[in-house]
């Protein structure tokens, strides 16, 4: 420590060494996870940049059984010729692309919330 005009200034090497350690960052452990998980789903479904950050943000966690019964959602309405689709499921609600097999948006509940741009709705 040095004393200039009685004003403490502090070696920045010495405060490097009072800081706590950096933590990992979750945000990427958890998008790496995720995408482990379900690129090992037949039918490889995907999730948005966007809905891996709500999935996370919105604290929605998926299993090996929530990534499955997403996929057969996704396949049934595709069997239906749905394009763009509300999925409800008993965690989540998610807003799915079905041509390209794609998750665009995750959120808890249907709550005070408004679905555009979607030609079906499956409930599974």
């Amino acid at each position: 420590m040095n004393r200039i005009n009685n004003q403490i200034i502090v070696n920045n090497a010495e405060l490097q060494k009072k800081l706590p350690p950096k933590q990992k960052n979750h945000k990427n452990e958890f998008a790496k996870i995720l995408e482990k998980k379900v690129n090992s789903v037949k039918g490889e479904i995907k999730f948005s940049k966007h809905a891996g950050e709500r999935l996370e943000k919105r604290g929605i966690n998926l299993d090996e059984n929530d990534v499955e019964n997403i996929s057969k959602a996704i396949d049934m309405a595709a069997d239906k010729g749905i394009k763009n689709s509300l999925i409800i499921t008993e965690k989540a609600v998610y807003i799915a692309n079905i041509e390209s097999k794609t998750i665009i948006t995750a959120m808890k509940s249907m709550q005070d919330r408004v679905f555009t741009n979607v030609d079906g709705v499956i409930n599974i």
